[in-house]
């Protein structure tokens, strides 16, 4: 197994770049920083001379100067892995020639074609598996490893293109990966996220968003002579739970539906808590989800003496809104993933990206597919042939706007 992108991808899974959501600082894990380190080692070798490095908040941006008047692209990975599986003493297995059947992962763990019907896509191909304990990290170092491997490319040829920049955040996985942004640094007309799944995957409308935090005081008293005083704030929480659409919850809803997520909930007599994630791609249903909340407290709180405080604070919005209006990036794009023999896959972030912020801080920024599938879970997994193909169509799309640019001059 000789590739370029395969063996970067290889070299950064396998540092431990888990973020860590009960901090505040970014980055919120140090070993985040050293990924940093080694990517601005690597951009140096490259010989790219404009490098900034913010080591106070583990920001790595550059930016590869073009050699004509084309549009300046950015791209953009995160160096940090999720938290919902672990990310340390990563184990890798490749797959050659995959045979259509399950994957022995360990000796619990199987990967199958019946659970994730995308392995029938990859009959005949090379995987690159976990070994059942850890995730694999191909979210977002997959993407990185594609955004290097076309930065070398362009470095060791003499192909047009304009200014090229890139950036690598930490703590996405946490939602605090634009949080320093400094757009100084990133000077672009437009730019991609590369943090998406399959191969030609293209999206530019993700969830509006926001979280509900739902804190319960109850009145705890001896149970043997609790008639009529005590107030039970865990079945409180219950009963709000119990309020909400039973089949608007993530594992009842695809594509553009949205819903109410119950992620964590605490309590006792006394005291109880409950957080939602509130989503939906439609701003006018995302405002009455919000809305829905505020009644079903109301009520209670009318019933039980306001004994229930409601917190509701909003976290990103549909980068729609902002990509819409540049047909010219859409169909740019949609033309560069064609002209590889790659249908596009036009779908919808079920979830939210780096680029919804920069697309909101006046950076156009859709997401492409990496290759990868499963995030988030010991049973993620990487195409080999799909993370090629993706570091050519990095390379492919600076090269097609590169054209139209060319074309357009001499109308």
């Amino acid at each position: 197994m000789t590739s370029k992108v395969i063996d970067k991808f290889l070299k950064y899974i396998s540092i431990d770049t888990t973020s860590d959501s009960s901090k505040e600082e970014t980055p919120s894990t140090p070993s985040q920083r050293d990924l940093a380190d080694l990517l601005v080692k690597e951009l140096k070798e490259l010989g790219i001379e404009e490098i900034h490095y913010d080591k106070d908040h583990c920001y790595v941006y550059a930016k590869l100067k073009g050699n004509k008047n084309s549009p300046r692209i950015g791209f953009i990975s995160h160096m940090d892995t999720s938290e919902d599986a672990p990310g340390n003493n990563i184990k890798y297995k490749v797959i050659e020639n995959y045979d259509g059947k399950d994957i022995l992962l360990n000796e619990t763990k199987i990967l199958s074609p019946n659970d994730y019907p995308s392995l029938k896509s990859h009959v005949g191909k090379s995987l690159i598996t976990t070994s059942g304990d850890t995730l694999l990290g191909a979210d977002n170092k997959a993407g990185i490893a594609e955004i290097m491997t076309m930065l070398e490319y362009f470095i060791n040829s003499k192909d047009d293109h304009g200014d090229i920049c890139v950036c690598f955040t930490p703590d996405e996985e946490i939602g605090l990966g634009t949080l320093h942004f400094n757009k100084e640094y990133f000077d672009v007309d437009f730019a991609y996220t590369v943090d998406g799944g399959a191969l030609g995957e293209f999206s530019y409308e993700n969830f509006n968003a926001a979280t509900a935090i739902i804190n319960i005081t109850g009145i705890s008293t001896h149970c043997g002579s609790a008639k009529g005083k005590m107030i039970n704030a865990s079945k409180l929480a219950m009963a709000i739970n119990s309020l909400l659409p039973i089949s608007e919850v993530p594992e009842n809803t695809e594509n553009y539906e949205g819903f109410f997520h119950l992620d964590e909930i605490k309590g006792n007599v006394g005291k109880a808590s409950l957080k939602y994630l509130i989503r939906d791609f439609d701003k006018t249903n995302f405002e009455k989800r919000k809305e829905m909340i505020s009644k079903i407290v109301s009520s209670i709180n009318e019933k039980y003496g306001n004994c229930v405080e409601l917190i509701i604070k909003d976290s990103y919005k549909n980068m729609l809104n902002i990509i819409e209006k540049e047909p010219a990036l859409i169909e740019g794009t949609k033309e560069a993933i064609l002209s590889l023999g790659i249908t596009p896959d036009v779908s919808p972030i079920r979830g939210g990206t780096d680029g919804t912020e920069i697309s909101y801080k006046g950076i156009p920024c859709p997401n492409l597919g990496v290759g990868a599938y499963n995030f988030h879970s010991v049973y993620e997994y990487a195409c080999i042939e799909e993370m090629e193909e993706t570091a050519k169509l990095l390379v492919t799309i600076i090269k097609h706007f590169s054209k139209e640019k060319e074309k357009s001059n001499k109308r």
